[in-house]
């Protein structure tokens, strides 16, 4: 058997009214089928505030939904300013330091 392909499978989720094939790592599946879910409860929700604007509507608010949490999540786990902050105050100290060296 070649090396990698079993570590992978391939599984079938239902999003919406479609049936899907995803050839995904093992360690994977969880996340894969949680998503499903996720998704699938979304459109559900969405598919009934709708209904009576066709399905591009409740997907499109769907779509929007995650694609907003997305961005709050990386904005939320943004560290830039603090890496920054910890250089800074890193560089004030090893100046401190050094000029205390100089005076021994």
């Amino acid at each position: 058997m070649v090396e990698g392909l079993s570590e992978r499978l391939v599984i079938q989720l239902m999003i919406g009214n479609q049936l899907y094939p995803y050839s995904i790592r093992r360690e994977q599946e969880e996340i894969y089928r949680k998503a499903a879910k996720l998704i699938n409860e979304r459109l559900n929700r969405y598919s009934q505030k709708y209904s009576d604007r066709g399905s591009e509507r409740y997907m499109s608010a769907a779509i929007l939904d995650f694609a907003v949490k997305v961005l709050q999540m990386e904005n939320e786990q943004d560290t830039k300013p603090y890496d920054d902050v910890i250089k800074q105050l890193t560089g004030e100290i090893e100046d401190v330091l050094n000029l205390d060296t100089d005076k021994i």
